[in-house]
């Protein structure tokens, strides 16, 4: 069986196995605040060769789709070592099985694709998977400890195969959703709205200014950076908020860099509509010739969000990254355009109003994407093999059928390892008869690596598609498309296949 065609089964096996478990309301607990998923954070290290270890972290969401089974996405970037910049990005399917009052035995698999520094060597294709075991300790509302054991192998030609012992922390989550998408809501969900938190997502734009002692891999002065990406933000209360940011180089000479940041904050009101924000984060990066060293990143940033409507926010602000590990450092500036639910008023009232609003539809989106060349010069290397590219999808509906979605992808066959695309964009799926709908979408964002020509990193992608409805929570859809480098040589046919699961949420209200 081919690549793409082991990798289409994976995905098939798992969208089916999330169906046939018995499917429980996450608000079925007699509480209303019981948790529907976990935020999980892992450390281990990998055996690249005899005499060189790299430590990587996972971080990663899932939800739980029955008492024993839960499906979630994740990252794992390099921390540790001399890889900074490898980074993979993937689905992550967990069994869990209670073995006493706070313990219990899990398993799973993390299937996924990536790579970076190291490149074709360390990942090959970029084709990842990492079974794994552990035994877990609930820590009461606290989450979870655990430890265990995982075996990491990149079987389409790369060197990477280690086992070795993790540890991991799960942090309840809550997010307010039900499954499919439905014209009423039930009760439970009804009451547990006004409980609801605000989330905020944002588009950025960030410019970063590297230090004159700032130095690529190869010696040279660090030119500037220009990253496209997005910022995700939840609160805890009306000021104090976790925050979820990654992006892309999308300018300058250093196409291939990508960061992924966690950390957290606190947003205080200054005059109606005008807020201040301050937050730290930490987290790993690299690629594109700079010198991250192991790939460890820590981030401060302070700034003002002005809101033009009482959920659609602009945004301005500035920072400092370093990289303690490497010679790189920066100060940077960002530019925010997003959209806020629930947004507490200017005098800090951490009321939010949404009792009287709807849930908006959601569609997480499972892809897989072939590109086809479209330019002679659209490779440095293997010019005349496809790249397969494995990766999720998000959209948030603003009504019935407009939608604004994200998406990242990396590549796991083609010889193209170590190559990865983070885009936003606005898409419209409508219904035509019966469960069969026509589905379109313009995306723009960031790519680079694994040899393919996309210049500076801005690249624009144009999709349409025909889907069906297999189950009220799931969909299937086939798209064909095209995307294009706005300064390079890359130019791709591209075909789609993705799994999609639909819910409602107070995501975007």
């Amino acid at each position: 069986m081919t690549n793409p065609a082991r990798i289409s089964v994976l995905l098939l096996l798992a969208a089916l196995v999330s169906v046939a478990v018995p499917i429980k309301s996450v608000f079925s607990s007699e509480s209303s605040t019981a948790p529907n998923g976990y935020l999980n954070a892992i450390y281990e290290e990998w055996k690249v060769s005899e005499h060189e270890n790299m430590g990587v972290v996972g971080l990663g969401v899932h939800h739980y789709f029955g008492d024993y089974f839960s499906l979630g996405v994740g990252s794992w970037m390099a921390v540790k070592g001399e890889r900074g910049g490898f980074i993979t990005l993937g689905i992550d399917g967990n069994l869990r099985l209670p073995i006493a009052e706070r313990i219990a035995l899990e398993s799973g698999i993390f299937i996924g694709a990536g790579g970076g520094r190291g490149g074709y060597t360390l990942s090959g294709g970029g084709l990842m998977l990492r079974p794994y075991a552990q035994l877990s300790y609930d820590i009461a509302s606290w989450g979870r400890l655990s430890a265990g054991v995982s075996h990491v192998t990149f079987p389409n030609g790369g060197t990477i195969e280690s086992t070795q012992p993790y540890v991991s922390l799960s942090l309840p989550f809550y997010m307010d959703m039900e499954d499919g998408w439905t014209e009423s809501t039930s009760r439970q969900f009804e009451k547990r709205k006004n409980e609801a938190r605000s989330n905020s997502l944002a588009v950025i734009v960030r410019d970063l200014y590297p230090v004159s002692s700032a130095r690529t891999l190869g010696g040279a002065v660090q030119g500037d950076l220009t990253l496209l990406g997005i910022e995700w933000r939840s609160y805890f209360s009306d000021i104090w908020y976790a925050r979820l940011e990654t992006e892309g180089a999308a300018g300058g000479n250093s196409q291939g860099y990508m960061q992924i940041l966690v950390g957290g904050g606190l947003q205080v009101p200054i005059v109606k509509n005008l807020f201040a924000s301050a937050d730290v984060s930490v987290g790993g990066g690299g690629g594109g010739n700079v010198d991250t060293g192991g790939g460890l990143l820590l981030d401060a940033s302070a700034g003002m969000q002005y809101y033009l409507t009482p959920n659609l926010f602009a945004g301005l602000s500035g920072a400092y990254i370093a990289a303690p590990d490497g010679t790189f450092e920066a100060s940077s500036l960002a530019l925010k355009l997003g959209y806020q639910s629930g947004r507490p008023s200017s005098q800090g009232d951490s009321r939010v109003a949404q009792s009287s609003e709807q849930p908006s539809n959601m569609r997480v989106r499972v892809v897989n994407q072939t590109y086809y060349k479209a330019s002679d010069l659209w490779r440095t290397h293997r010019a005349d093999r496809n790249v397969e590219n494995i990766g999720i999808q998000v959209d948030g509906f603003l009504d019935r059928n407009w939608y604004l979605t994200g998406q990242g992808l990396a590549a796991y066959g083609g010889d193209a390892g170590a190559y990865m695309t983070g885009l936003v964009g606005l898409g419209i799926r409508k219904n035509i008869v019966g469960g069969v709908f026509v589905n379109t979408e313009g995306l723009v964002g960031a790519a680079g690596g694994g040899g393919l020509a996309t210049g500076a990193g801005l690249v624009w992608q144009g999709n349409v598609g025909l889907g069906y409805d297999l189950h009220p929570s799931l969909s299937a859809l086939a798209t064909v498309g095209r995307i294009d480098a706005f300064n390079g040589n890359f130019k791709a046919d591209v075909l789609g296949l993705s799994l999609a699961y639909n819910f409602n949420s107070y995501l975007l209200h």
